[in-house]
């Protein structure tokens, strides 16, 4: 009987066992590789939104009807800022301030300052282009002056709460900087020809300048 080459078995087994921790370690690389993709892949941020600042100040128009003298047109400007924390939605604060030297011709100079704040609803944004929609309630401060019978006139001003709904567009053109363009039906009380308070109906335009504090943030 032939008795086996223990020193030829022993290296057949050496290199068996080298050729298996190889494949061994070669594998569980493998699986380590995945599990980390796995965990990345989990881990990995879902696309978000980051809320978005800015500020604007621009021209402004506003006509007023006033019943006992007619239409009156008011120049000046406004200020606005926004805070946007949902893709469609935000809130805006708004300061206006206009102002007529002759108010309905009677001599006498009148003006319309108006504190406002309220939701914003975006229902289109295409990237450089938004257009939104607002509500926006506060407080109006009216100094006018209406035309009484025998050349005299009603000089007076009246502090009441004031609302404004409308909406515009904006556009971004270089950097921070855009443009917006909008318009309220602006409701105020003024004080009329029988010395009561009424409601006042006016119509806002605004041209303004937009700076954006930061910039709309989608994390992909």
């Amino acid at each position: 009987m032939v008795k086996p080459n223990r020193g030829i078995l022993n290296r057949s087994m050496v290199r068996k066992m080298r050729v298996a921790g190889m494949l061994s370690l070669f594998v569980l690389t493998l699986i380590g590789n995945c599990a980390a993709q796995n965990h990345l892949t989990a881990a990995a941020p879902a696309a978000g939104y980051g809320p978005t600042y800015d500020v604007s100040l621009g021209a402004s128009y506003l006509s007023s009807y006033i019943p006992s003298g007619g239409q009156a047109n008011l120049y000046g400007f406004e200020a606005t800022g926004h805070a946007d924390f949902l893709p469609h939605w935000g809130v805006a604060l708004d300061a206006g301030y206009v102002r007529s030297s002759n108010v309905l011709n009677t001599g006498h100079s009148g003006y319309t300052l108006t504190f406002l704040g309220g939701p914003v609803f975006y229902p289109i944004d295409r990237g450089r282009t938004k257009a939104f929609l607002h509500a926006l309630f506060g407080a109006g401060l009216v100094d006018s002056a209406v035309p009484l019978s025998g050349n005299q006139e009603l000089h007076g001003w009246v502090e009441r709460p004031a609302y404004a709904l409308g909406g515009g567009v904006e556009r971004s053109f270089v950097g921070p900087f855009g443009f917006r363009f909008s318009g309220d039906f602006l409701r105020t009380d003024y004080a009329s020809s029988t010395g009561t308070v009424q409601p006042q109906n006016n119509l806002r335009v605004t041209a303004s300048v937009v700076f954006r504090l930061n910039r709309i943030s989608r994390l992909e």
